[in-house]
């Protein structure tokens, strides 16, 4: 037998007994499927298409939640702002099999089958508004209609107050400032406009107080540190999108008032790069800041340990320990060249893949990544019970657990092994980083047919 096959061989073994449960979380079928294609028929055994009705009545959108609108029409956020429709660039016709089917009369959800549909085939782009705020914690479970109703005024307000209370305290930073790029300069020039008519119009009910908790505690200091690390970043977030294009320069602006919120309100979580691509991925889908703004916390409250130095450190040694039990001649290769590993592997990680696949494929992990995050991982639990820069505990913490064998460490693995021929070529550390650079935005998740292109 090749040692390909060989590898395969192993990580079959490997994986053969944690199948279903990877299956019942909804996580990892499809990588399963195209690593071992003789796993299909053992999960066909335990995965059945669900029985659903076919195109949803306007009764049943009106059950599923007030805040569902019109795909077809421009939506405005809290600040009357208008964000561009979707409908040009993407079919807006619902499939047969919908989500707004799963609503009982009373407006609640059946999760479980909601949970089951998003991973056998994912949101259509018209569904993400409510699926999504299921999926990333913003509403509760059993939540009725007028209940959503409810919680979406009061989360509009409470958004609208955060904003005003750190614009107040640190009017220096309501603004932010860019150098040599005429057109962003011209949209936050915009942006400040609408701002203040926004406020004029509507001006605050409740009075700022600088002493109220959490600005009682802020770090004025790391607070500054962060608004310059966000107004670094901000600029260069997804302007190959059509969302952030042309009039789409000011979701810009949004997408930085979300992430100067956040940070204004979680400085025991502060900033770091890349939280700007999931808000853009939020921002983008929901075409709300307030949505994206709630989305991004849900997303946040359960990934935050993934920014921290032990959580980095945690995913790419599950990597390595996992990639040293299916692949040792390629792990053992790799570590001989580079005394850094899978470092070259961090951004995948990290971002879960959203800069290397096609924007249809990387929204497709980030719901899988919130299929898997129903429940507390094993990093999470360490990161919560243990100071950041502590050494780590011995025992369980230096071996994998099951729970962290997550969709993106095997997809990861996924591209490794299918990538093995090239990897076993280098012979220079940098070598392995430019593979990863060049992977950037090439990767394919249902067929990993991923390697380079030259």
């Amino acid at each position: 037998m090749p040692k390909h096959k060989e590898t395969i061989a192993i990580l079959l073994e490997f994986a053969e007994d944690q199948t279903q449960w990877l299956l019942q979380t909804a996580a990892s079928y499809r990588v399963l499927k195209a690593l071992f294609p003789c796993l299909e028929s053992f999960a066909s055994q335990h995965i059945s298409s669900a029985e659903l009705t076919t195109s949803p009545s306007k009764n049943q959108e009106e059950i599923a939640g007030s805040s569902q609108k019109d795909p077809t029409k421009n939506h405005r956020d809290e600040d009357g702002a208008a964000f561009p429709s979707r409908s040009a660039r993407e079919n807006t016709s619902l499939p047969s099999q919908s989500i707004y089917t799963l609503f009982d009369k009373d407006g609640r959800l059946d999760v479980f089958r909601m949970r089951k549909l998003v991973y056998e085939r994912g949101t259509h782009p018209s569904e993400r508004k409510i699926t999504w705020k299921f999926l990333f914690g913003v509403y509760p479970e059993k939540s009725t209609t007028e209940e959503r109703k409810e919680l979406d005024q009061q989360m509009s307000s409470q958004y609208r107050w955060m904003k005003r209370s750190w614009k107040q305290r640190f009017p220096w930073a309501a603004v932010m400032r860019v150098h040599s790029d005429l057109e962003l300069s011209l949209a936050i020039q915009r942006h400040d406009e609408q701002w203040r008519e926004a406020e004029t119009a509507s001006p605050p009910t409740d009075i700022f107080d600088e002493h109220s908790l959490p600005f009682s505690h802020i770090n004025e200091q790391q607070f500054q540190k962060a608004l310059q690390d966000i107004d670094a970043d901000v600029p260069q977030t997804d302007r190959h999108r059509t969302f952030f294009q042309r009039e789409g320069l000011v979701n810009l602006l949004y997408l930085r008032e979300i992430l100067v919120t956040y940070v204004a309100f979680h400085q025991d979580i502060g900033y770091c790069q890349g939280m700007n691509d999931f808000a853009s991925r939020f921002l983008e889908t929901l075409e709300n800041e307030t949505e994206a703004f709630w989305c991004f916390v849900g997303y946040m409250r359960r990934s935050a340990w993934s920014f921290t130095t032990m959580g980095v450190r945690r995913k790419t040694q599950i990597c390595e320990e996992l990639l040293k039990h299916v692949d040792p001649e390629l792990y053992d290769h790799i570590e001989s060249v580079s005394s850094d590993k899978l470092l070259f592997c961090l951004r995948w990680l990290l971002l879960l893949f959203q800069k290397d696949l096609d924007h249809s494929d990387a929204v497709r992990v980030l719901e899988i990544s919130a299929l898997e995050s129903e429940r507390m991982n094993f990093g999470a639990w360490i990161w919560l019970t243990r100071r950041e820069g502590e050494e780590p505990l011995p025992g369980p913490f230096t071996s994998v657990d099951r729970e962290e064998i997550t969709f993106e460490v095997l997809l990861c693995i996924a591209v490794l092994i299918k990538n093995r021929r090239k990897l076993l070529q280098y012979q220079d550390v940098s070598d392995f980083y430019l593979f990863a650079q060049r992977l950037q935005g090439r990767l394919q998740l249902n067929t990993l047919h991923g390697e380079e292109r030259r």
